[in-house]
């Protein structure tokens, strides 16, 4: 039909938009389905609502097809597009219900594999989609309770965390009683290990000399990660240790005699031995935060020094090997200088430059500076980001590591103006010496507030650039 004043309306326009919608939805071409039904001229007409309720069901039909085929993510898209579509709220409780039944197998699984976090981290994940019932329920108890004991565990409450253990073992039944009653027999073993590292502790305490009193800190630490008394009692002896030395010029000048620590990644014990590098500042001097002490020699538990390993080598001549970093209120960092940087195996025939104490070989992969950029070079199984590394590959920042199967890194490269990077510790490895990651250094390391620091430290006010010049 064509009005006298030009304008043209087709009657009937609305009966092909819903016989279009209802072709797609038969084709199961949903999106596009609901898409026509949503246009303005159709929306509210009854044929659009009973055809959008038939969709919304046909969503639910197929989350069930999806679930049954492991696709839980298409699964809750199709259920979360089905509420949207004003399914009535039974039939999506009861789809609900079934996938969260069918996916407790899988988390099941992650409970009996020893990972409590994770699968209180998927429970509740998988609850932002509404996806609960019973068995989940049940088993985010067990995870509860089995990742408390481990929290108490790590700051040395033993007791508590043995009761944690029960009382996860009570809420799981059958479930994971394999994992729970080794976690246990791990349990008693580390409190068993601990206890006299903590008396020992004390004892250095007790005397009070801080290079002491810092290897007890970190042998404690070794075996309960984050004992409060270990912790206090490290920062505190680094400060101690940092406060002792010369002044020059009527400043007070930060000590750089290395401390032993008997704990694999020894340090030089000597005073008379001349310091690796060392800062010199006033009180009123942001870098008086810094202390820097000599890495280059290793020394094992029973006291024998061994001659120092040569480190890998790379590049032209200039700063090499490897110094710990401490900043005041932020803990300390493992600097290597290198071009080349490997990881691996810590003990007493270690030769990596990161040494790591967990399931991997002595020399396990290597990293390679090249350029501004990094390539993490594999000898035994590696990982990124989940991803096998056949020989090489090139990292980017936010790139996860795994080494063997358990040992997993991260690595962060914050800031677009330095080659600089950083390594995280993601799993619960530690290396020898108890230190907060590791910085493969360039030309800069930027220790400040700001998201491009390659060293996080909320409490300084100002960036500090530390820089390398010549040798």
């Amino acid at each position: 039909m064509v009005h006298r004043d030009g304008k043209s309306t087709m009657l009937g326009q609305w009966r092909i938009t819903i016989r279009q919608a209802e072709e797609a939805a038969r084709a199961g071409r949903f999106d596009e389905a609901i898409a026509l039904t949503d246009r303005a001229d159709v929306a509210d007409h009854h044929q659009t609502l009973r055809l959008r309720s038939k969709i919304g069901l046909d969503l639910v039909a197929r989350a069930g097809r999806r679930a049954e085929s492991d696709d839980l993510s298409g699964a809750i898209e199709d259920l979360r597009k089905a509420e949207a579509l004003a399914v009535g709220p039974d039939t999506l409780a009861a789809a609900r219900l079934t996938l969260a039944d069918r996916v407790a197998g899988e988390v099941k699984l992650n409970l009996q594999a020893g990972d409590p976090s994770r699968v209180v981290e998927r429970i509740d994940e998988l609850g932002g989609h509404k996806i609960t019932g019973p068995a989940l329920r049940r088993l985010r108890e067990v995870a509860e309770a089995w990742r408390a004991a481990l929290d108490d565990s790590r700051r040395g409450e033993f007791g508590r965390a043995l009761d944690g253990l029960h009382r996860a073992e009570r809420f799981a039944g059958e479930i994971a009683r394999d994992a729970l009653a080794e976690a246990q027999t791990d349990l008693e073993q580390r409190r068993k290990g601990a206890a006299p590292r903590v008396d020992a502790l004390y004892q250095a305490l007790g005397v009070g000399r801080p290079s002491e009193v810092l290897a007890a800190a970190e042998a404690v630490l070794e075996v309960v990660p984050e004992h409060p008394a270990a912790r206090q009692a490290r920062t505190r002896a680094w400060q101690q240790i940092a406060a002792i030395g010369p002044t020059a010029g009527g400043l007070p000048q930060r000590s750089v005699r290395a401390v032993p620590t008997g704990l694999g990644l020894g340090l030089d014990p000597e005073p008379s031995s001349p310091p690796a590098a060392g800062i010199s500042a006033s009180s009123n001097d942001p870098a008086a935060l810094l202390s820097i002490f000599s890495a280059s020699r290793t020394q094992n538990p029973a006291g024998r020094t061994p001659s120092a390993r040569a480190l890998a080598q790379a590049g032209p001549p200039g700063p090499s090997g490897r110094f710990l970093l401490w900043v005041d209120s932020v803990g300390g960092y493992l600097v290597c200088l290198e071009d080349r940087v490997v990881l691996g195996r810590a003990g007493s025939d270690a030769t990596a430059d990161v040494p790591l104490m967990g399931d991997i070989a002595r020399n396990h992969a290597v990293l390679i500076r090249d350029g501004d950029g990094y390539i993490l070079q594999a000898t035994h199984a590696c990982f990124v980001n989940g991803q096998s590394v056949d020989a090489a590959v090139a990292l980017r920042d936010g790139d996860v590591i795994r080494l063997g199967s358990t040992v997993e890194l991260e690595f962060r490269q914050p800031s677009p103006i330095s080659a600089t990077a950083r390594l995280e510790i993601l799993s619960r490895h530690r290396l020898p010496l108890a230190v907060d990651g590791v910085i493969l250094m360039a030309e800069t390391c930027i220790i400040g507030p700001k998201p491009q620091a390659h060293i996080p430290a909320p409490s300084v006010a100002d960036s500090i650039v530390l820089y390398r010049q010549g040798n």
